[in-house]
């Protein structure tokens, strides 16, 4: 009877412990508004911006990467890749913003943008993007990375949509792109027994000592009847996140050894790969 006692006892010392760690520990939610907030907290940060989008027989895939300052006025530089399907050759440009001034260079010169940075604000700012899954926060999941080689220790904060309840994030994602107008009162009657949603997944990857965004992987993949017609979308968007607070000075310039850093990388990796094959 004695040792029976003595093992309820532990066993209920093993529980208040076990139940005391996992108070302590914090959730997704809480670890994913520390990121927003250190987002907004950041001066300045140079980021990759990859998005792919398949709609019927329509594509389109952009590459940025960009240098941004966040004074008062916002500074940046970005350097833009777009391919689309039924043109060959890629458009290439520069973007330059100065507070709500966009300017665009193609060639030589430099022109006035009719683009504004409000349009432009889920690449300009990464809290801006964070917050479209907020209203599902009670659904993220969250595992932590650890021990890798190059990379410090994170957290994967993820999320996965697949029920009707998810279809205001859908209605979102189509007045980001444009295709509804984002004055409208939302989606028709018609337009929602007509979705079908395959599945909205994001995965944010936020450092465990710092809390700032390392990136995130988004995707988007469902059918909706538009103008009268059933149209597939499918887009992929994947974020990454470098050097916060320390992109000082003239940001063209400060872009300029930045690809001459990551070509002097490459090379590094393809000399280490064909030394070890």
């Amino acid at each position: 009877m004695k040792k029976m006692k003595k093992v309820a006892l532990v066993m209920a010392g093993a529980s208040t412990l076990l139940m005391s760690a996992c108070g302590d520990r914090e959730l997704p939610e809480e670890i994913y508004a520390d990121a927003m907030t250190a987002m907004e907290d950041l001066d300045s940060v140079y980021f990759t911006y990859s998005n792919t989008l398949n709609a019927e027989e329509d594509g389109v895939s952009t590459f940025t990467r960009g240098a941004l300052q966040y004074d008062d006025p916002l500074q940046g530089y970005l350097e833009t890749n777009l391919n689309v399907i039924d043109i060959s050759d890629p458009v290439e440009m520069d973007l330059r913003v100065d507070g709500n001034n966009i300017e665009i260079r193609e060639g030589e010169e430099w022109e006035p943008h009719d683009t504004n940075t409000e349009e432009m604000s889920t690449m300009l700012r990464p809290e801006e993007e964070l917050s479209f899954f907020l209203p599902f926060e009670s659904e993220f999941l969250m595992k932590e990375v650890t021990d890798m080689e190059e990379t410090d220790d994170y957290y994967e904060v993820s999320f996965k949509g697949t029920d009707e309840r998810h279809y205001s994030l859908v209605e979102k994602k189509l007045k980001n792109l444009g295709v509804t107008s984002s004055s409208s009162d939302g989606l028709t009657d018609e337009q929602l027994d007509s979705l079908q949603l395959d599945g909205i997944e994001m995965t944010a990857f936020i450092d465990q000592e710092t809390k700032r965004l390392n990136g995130y992987d988004t995707r988007f993949r469902f059918t909706i009847e538009i103008g009268g017609e059933l149209q597939s979308f499918d887009e992929i968007t994947n974020v990454r996140y470098q050097d916060h607070n320390d992109v000082d000075g003239n940001l063209e310039s400060y872009m300029e050894e930045k690809l001459k850093e990551i070509e002097q990388e490459q090379m590094e990796e393809q000399e280490s790969e064909e030394n070890n094959s």
